[in-house]
């Protein structure tokens, strides 16, 4: 069917191409750069694969419960749009482009992928290779190189806070970004490893060297994913793998107890600064408004803006419209004064329920819940991967920007485990003894 081969060359394009683009102009224009590429190759993909239905004849499967809440998910973007009061500045965005084009996109990748989309093992393997060259990237300039000039002339790595405010790594640009990426790579490869063993165990390599830019760009919300992942992920494979509940319970014990003494090593943190300190007051009942680079003030903000407009939200990309909210920091190394206006709520979900509403949201966290089951739930080492790998990045999302330069590769994750080829794979698939 040619519907499934334009499906299986785009979702190709996008696990190799799409993290390496980063268009002519560098960071300084790298949103846009990537915005276009995913809604043109998307929109091309979208109209191609609707045309192969319209005059091939072919019927696309009824949809399941997930493709109704994609279909609630876009009919609320669209009326979130509809009531909002900024007119046209809801279609692209008011700043991220993150607007009712890319959420309709969005949304028509998950209903074309999960229709026609069946997972290949090479998607892994081009994930691998692309994740691997942006670490590649990322390293150099580490080291204070400017590979592929996308710092401006002069610039580099460690002139973040003195020249411009954020910091940008690899191909993906802003590290909160590239952190987010990572999240879906790493279980991702290192599922797969476990899964399939063998010669498969050569994708625990970029899983590493992914891991390695991470922990060097010192990404707190990453760290805390991958964290997070591994003390639920690694009892999900030992039993997966061995269906031994003795095994399973033990290790589930075991990482229940790292748990436990990592909270009480972080309740009992002398520090006095940093991420882990932050932590630490949390713990003793204590939050301030500048905990997690400010994000505590974004928060409240934003939850101030979501009682504003509680049903639709402000409309697609508008909260940098409905706030007067930034930050200015006087750099004395430079003499310069750098200020940032916010426009993103740093947490996903508190994104869509500011800008589309409770409406807009809730059909977000039903697909959120329907492809966790699904890998709770999996036969196939493919659900099983791509499932652990999006609770991961569901974590990291909860401190994270959730744009369309990585958002994309989410829902083709999501699609792909909610294919109709998984479906069956689940339904006709033996499970395995638990001994």
């Amino acid at each position: 069917m040619r519907a499934r081969w334009l499906t299986d060359k785009y979702i190709s394009l996008m696990l190799l191409v799409f993290p390496l683009w980063t268009g002519l102009e560098g960071y300084t224009s790298i949103t846009r750069s990537k915005f276009l590429f995913f809604s043109l190759a998307s929109a091309a993909y979208l109209l191609a694969a609707a045309a192969c239905c319209l005059f091939g004849r072919v019927r696309p499967p009824r949809p399941g419960a997930a493709q109704w809440l994609a279909v609630a998910f876009m009919a609320a973007a669209c009326l979130s749009a509809a009531a909002s009061p900024y007119g046209s500045a809801v279609i692209l965005g008011a700043s991220r482009y993150d607007g009712l084009v890319t959420l309709l996109l969005y949304g028509g990748i998950f209903l074309a992928v999960s229709a026609f989309g069946e997972w290949k093992k090479y998607y892994v393997y081009l994930l691998a290779i692309s994740s691997g060259l942006c670490s590649l990237v990322a390293l150099l300039q580490l080291g204070g190189l400017n590979p592929l000039r996308l710092y401006p002339e002069g610039v580099n790595y460690y002139d973040s806070g003195l020249l411009y405010t954020g910091e940008f790594l690899g191909t993906i640009g802003n590290t909160n970004l590239l952190a987010a990426f990572y999240c879906l790579c790493i279980p991702l490869f290192a599922g797969h490893a476990l899964t399939h063993r063998g010669r498969e165990r050569w994708l625990l390599l970029p899983a590493a060297l992914c891991a390695g830019v991470l922990i060097a760009s010192r990404v707190a919300s990453g760290l805390v994913a991958l964290a997070a992942a591994a003390v639920i992920l690694i009892p999900y494979y030992v039993n997966y793998i061995h269906r031994r509940r003795r095994l399973t319970l033990a290790v589930s014990a075991a990482m229940a107890a790292l748990c436990a003494l990592a909270l009480a090593a972080l309740y009992f943190y002398p520090g006095g600064s940093g991420t882990l300190w932050e932590l630490s007051q949390v713990l003793h009942g204590r939050v301030d408004d500048s905990f997690g680079s400010s994000r505590v003030m974004i928060w409240r903000e934003c939850l101030r803006l979501f009682s504003e407009a509680p049903l639709l939200g402000g409309g697609p990309d508008t909260l940098a419209l409905r706030t007067e909210l930034g930050f200015t920091r006087f750099v004395e190394e430079t003499g310069v004064t750098l200020s940032t206006h916010v426009d993103n709520a740093h947490c996903e979900i508190l994104n869509y329920l500011v800008n589309l509403g409770i409406l807009g949201l809730a059909p977000y966290l039903g697909l959120c819940y329907v492809n966790l089951k699904r890998m709770f739930t999996a036969r196939s080492g493919a659900a099983a991967a791509l499932g652990g790998a999006f609770g991961c990045y569901l974590v990291q999302s909860l401190f994270g920007l959730g744009l369309c330069l990585v958002v994309p590769l989410v829902w083709i994750y999501i699609g792909l485990i909610c294919s109709r080829q998984e479906e069956k794979i689940c339904k006709t698939a033996p499970s395995p003894p638990i001994s």
